[in-house]
C-alpha cells in the first residue's frame, strides 16, 4: 500500500476520533428539533385530541412535599423485594422511594454494595408517585396523605402491595404495586370510587420526580450517549438536557410511547398504557425535575370507579431485557452515526457470552468473525502490498530517471502498476472497512451495561475501563508496529519515520480506552499479522 496513502488514512481515523468526541460532547443535537417534529407529524386525530388533557401537569406541591416531609413522624416504609430490585415504598404519598438494584454494584465485589438507584431523601433524591387530580374543591390525595395497608406480610412477587384512603367525603382511594420475580417492571394501579350523588371530572397522572445528579469532572467529560430527561413518544426519541428545563418546561402530546430518566447505565421510565392521547411532561420545579405523564380527562359518574395502570421500569439498560418488554424501551440506547452496526454486535457479544460466560472470550470470537468477513479482501489488500514491495527497486530507479519531471513519474509509475496488475489503493481497504465497526464497537463497550465491570482475565477485571497497568495498549502498539515493518518501506526518508512513529502515537491514544476495545485491536491485529505473513510465504515460492 502507498505509505501516504496509509498515513492519510490514518490521520483521518484520528481526526474522526477527535471530532466524535468533541461534537458527542459539545454539539449534540438540538432536543427541540425532536419535540418539534413529534408535533408536526402529529395526525389530525392527535391534533384535536390535544384539547382534551389537561393544561397542566400536577402542581409542583406533589413534589416539593417529598423534601418538606420527609422527617414525618407517621411515615411508614413497605419494603420489597423480588430477587433483582429491593426498595422502600412509603405510605407518606404512597410512593416509591427507594430502590436499589441487586445485581449491579457501585464497585467491583468484593467492597462493592447493590446501587442505590432510587432515594427518599438527600441529594440524591429520586422518588416515583402517581395518582388523580380534579376540579377544584375536591379533596384528592396528594404527597402529604398518609395512607394505609391492606394485610401484612413480605410483599414481592405474587404478594402486592395495596394501600387505601377515604377522603371521608364519598371518595375513596386505593393503590396498588405488582411485582413480577426477576423483572424491572413494576405495575402501578390506581383505583378511585365515587360513592358521591355527583359525577366528577379525573385526569389520570405518573412521573418520577428527581433532583439532578452531580456527575464527577471525569463522567461530564468522557463520550457517552445522552443522560437525562428523554422519551420515545410516537416513534420519535425525545431528549431534553435538565438545563435546557431549568429555562423553559416542555409538553408534548402523544398517544404511545414512555418518558423518563436516562442514565449512562440505567434508565427510571414511565410506560402509561398505549391507548388514548396522553400529556408527558418535563418539568422543573426547583430543586427537582419532574418527568412523567397525565391522561385525558376522565368522566367518573356518581357510584362508578375509574381504575388506571402504570408499567414502571426501574433498571439497568440491557438490551434483552429492554427489548423483552416490549414498550420500545431499547430506543433508550443510542449508539451514534454507526447505530446500525452497533446492534448486531451487541447481539453477537451477548450470543458468544451466553456460550462462554465471558465478554472478553466473546470479543475476541467476534473479532475473529469479523476477520473471517473481511477474509478475502484483505488477502487481496496484502497481495497487493506484497507485490508493491517487489516493486520498490524499481520505483526507486523511476524516481532517479525522472527526478526533474513528475508528471513522466506519475505516468510511468502507473503504466508500471497496470503492467504488474497491482492497486495501489488496494492495501487502505480493510483499513477503511474497519473504521465503522471500530467506532461502533468503541461505543457500544463505553454505554453497555453488560460490559460494564466485565471481567476478563488476569489483571483485566473490567472490559468497560482502561486497561489499569496499560499492557494491552503496549502490546497493540508493538503489534502495530510489526505490521509497519512488514509494509513497504517508503522511498522518502521523512515518510519512513512518520511511519514509524505511528504506532506510538496510536498507542498513546489507546492509553486511556476501555480495556475492551484494545482488546479488539490488538487481537486485530495479531491475525492480520498471521495472515500477512502467511501470504508473504506463500508469494515468495
Amino acid at each position: 500500500m502507498d505509505q501516504r496513502n496509509l498515513l492519510a488514512i490514518t490521520l483521518s481515523f484520528v481526526l474522526l476520533v477527535v471530532y466524535q468526541t468533541i461534537s458527542e460532547i459539545y454539539f449534540a443535537p438540538p432536543p427541540t428539533a425532536v419535540e418539534q417534529s413529534v408535533q408536526e407529524n402529529a395526525t389530525p386525530e392527535q391534533k384535536t385530541t390535544q384539547e382534551q388533557t389537561p393544561a397542566q401537569p400536577p402542581p409542583p406541591q406533589h413534589a416539593q412535599a417529598r423534601i418538606q416531609d420527609s422527617d414525618n413522624p407517621k411515615e411508614q416504609q413497605f419494603e420489597f423485594t423480588n430477587n433483582v430490585l429491593h426498595g422502600q415504598i412509603s405510605n407518606l404519598g404512597a410512593t416509591i422511594s427507594q430502590v436499589k438494584l441487586l445485581k449491579h454494584f457501585d464497585q467491583l465485589p468484593p467492597a462493592g454494595k447493590p446501587i442505590e438507584f432510587m432515594s427518599a431523601s438527600g441529594p440524591n433524591l429520586f422518588f416515583e408517585e402517581s395518582g388523580f387530580l380534579g376540579e377544584v374543591g375536591v379533596e384528592l390525595p396528594n404527597r402529604k396523605t398518609l395512607w394505609n395497608r391492606v394485610g401484612s406480610g413480605p410483599i414481592g412477587p405474587n404478594a402486592p402491595l395495596t394501600l387505601v384512603w377515604d377522603n371521608g367525603k364519598g371518595l375513596k382511594f386505593e393503590k396498588k404495586f405488582i411485582f413480577q420475580p426477576g423483572s424491572y417492571l413494576i405495575q402501578t394501579t390506581d383505583r378511585v370510587v365515587n360513592a358521591t350523588d355527583k359525577p366528577l371530572t379525573l385526569f389520570h397522572f405518573s412521573h418520577f420526580a428527581r433532583i439532578e445528579p452531580k456527575l464527577t469532572e471525569q463522567q461530564a467529560m468522557a463520550v457517552s450517549d445522552f443522560e437525562g430527561p428523554m422519551g420515545y413518544l410516537d416513534n420519535m426519541r425525545v431528549q431534553h438536557p435538565y438545563e435546557e428545563l431549568k429555562k423553559q418546561d416542555q409538553r408534548i402530546n402523544a398517544q404511545e410511547g414512555w418518558a423518563g430518566y436516562s442514565d449512562k447505565y440505567f434508565l427510571a421510565a414511565v410506560v402509561p398504557d398505549q391507548t388514548g392521547m396522553k400529556k408527558f411532561y418535563f418539568d422543573y420545579d426547583e430543586p427537582t425535575h419532574r418527568i412523567g405523564m397525565v391522561s385525558a380527562k376522565q368522566e367518573l359518574a356518581a357510584g362508578a370507579s375509574l381504575e388506571r395502570s402504570t408499567q414502571l421500569y426501574i433498571g439497568p439498560k440491557e438490551v434483552r431485557t429492554l427489548e423483552a418488554s416490549a414498550f420500545k424501551l431499547e430506543r433508550a440506547m443510542d449508539y451514534g452515526w454507526f447505530h446500525f452496526l452497533a446492534v448486531p454486535l451487541v447481539e453477537i457479544l451477548l450470543f458468544f457470552n451466553d456460550f462462554l460466560h465471558n465478554y472478553g472470550m466473546a470479543i475476541i470470537m467476534l473479532t475473529v468473525i469479523i476477520k473471517l468477513l473481511f477474509f478475502p479482501l484483505a488477502t487481496k489488500s496484502y497481495r497487493s502490498m506484497n507485490a508493491m514491495k517487489k516493486l520498490a527497486p524499481k520505483m526507486e530507479e523511476l524516481k532517479k530517471l525522472y527526478a526533474h519531471d513528475k508528471a513522466m513519474l506519475q505516468q510511468e509509475t502507473m503504466r508500471m502498476y497496470q503492467e504488474n496488475k497491482v492497486n495501489p489503493l488496494g492495501g487502505c481497504l480493510p483499513i477503511v472497512v474497519q473504521i465503522p465497526v471500530f467506532f461502533a464497537l468503541y461505543k457500544v463497550l463505553f454505554l453497555s451495561v453488560e460490559m460494564r465491570q466485565a471481567p476478563w482475565i488476569l489483571w483485566i477485571d473490567d472490559l468497560s475501563v482502561m486497561d489499569p497497568y496499560y499492557v494491552l495498549p503496549l502490546l497493540m502498539g508493538a503489534t502495530m508496529f510489526i505490521q509497519t515493518k512488514m509494509n513497504p518501506a517508503p522511498a522518502d526518508p521523512v515518510q519512513a519515520k512518520v511511519m514509524l512513529f505511528l504506532p506510538v502515537i496510536f498507542t498513546v491514544m489507546f492509553l486511556s480506552f476501555p480495556a475492551g476495545l484494545v482488546l479488539y485491536w490488538l487481537v486485530n491485529n495479531v491475525l492480520s499479522i498471521a495472515q500477512q505473513g502467511y501470504i508473504m510465504k506463500m508469494e515468495s515460492k
